[in-house]
């Protein structure tokens, strides 16, 4: 006579008596683990952004970076303005547009990398992410320091409330919005693979 034991494979939750109150605590606990993550990364972004010189930013990183790009932007589209780059100056006989440490698109490129690199994902596809982010940034923030420039030169009234309001709002939701089709594509490639 053969006796045979039956094998039961578990494929669900094990339940601990409480219907789920495990899966649930270790979920919330992962949700906190990725924020504290998250708001780590960006805190230690944005302390060593505010470590980096002054003088390095203006002479160096906005220069070359920012200032000289807008310049040669704005002197493609409008040759008329004869705009000049001077330190972290877009100089023109119309505008004097200074370019300071927070202009730069800082604040939005620290929260996208740092949900990135927190995301459940590849580091494969987060390195593309990372790449594809930061150049989107960096093309916004060029065309919103080019604009700032033709507010300034021809609507100085109105710079006030598109620096200070309109401008960061749509950086960020574009950030928002580039993170968000990201993520579906790295969840999609995570769960594909599983």
């Amino acid at each position: 006579m053969n006796i045979r034991k039956s094998v039961h494979r578990i494929t669900e939750p094990i339940s601990t008596g409480n219907s789920g109150l495990h899966w649930r605590w270790t979920s919330r606990y992962h949700e906190w683990v990725q924020f504290i993550l998250f708001a780590g990364c960006y805190a230690l972004l944005n302390y060593g952004y505010f470590k980096i010189p002054i003088d390095l930013f203006m002479n160096v990183i906005y220069y070359h970076g920012v200032v000289a790009v807008c310049a040669d932007l704005i002197n493609w589209v409008a040759p008329a303005e004869q705009v000049l780059a001077q330190h972290n100056h877009v100089l023109s006989t119309k505008a004097d547009l200074e370019i300071v440490r927070g202009c730069d698109g800082a604040g939005v490129l620290f929260l996208m990398v740092s949900a990135i690199v927190v995301f459940p994902s590849s580091w494969k596809r987060k390195l593309v992410g990372l790449v594809l982010g930061i150049g989107l940034v960096y093309g916004l923030n060029l065309l919103r320091v080019s604009g700032l420039y033709f507010v300034v030169a021809y609507h100085n009234d109105w710079f006030l409330l598109i620096h200070t309001y309109l401008a960061p709002t749509l950086m960020i939701l574009a950030g928002c919005c580039y993170f968000a089709w990201w993520a579906f594509g790295a969840a999609n490639t995570v769960h594909e693979q599983a």
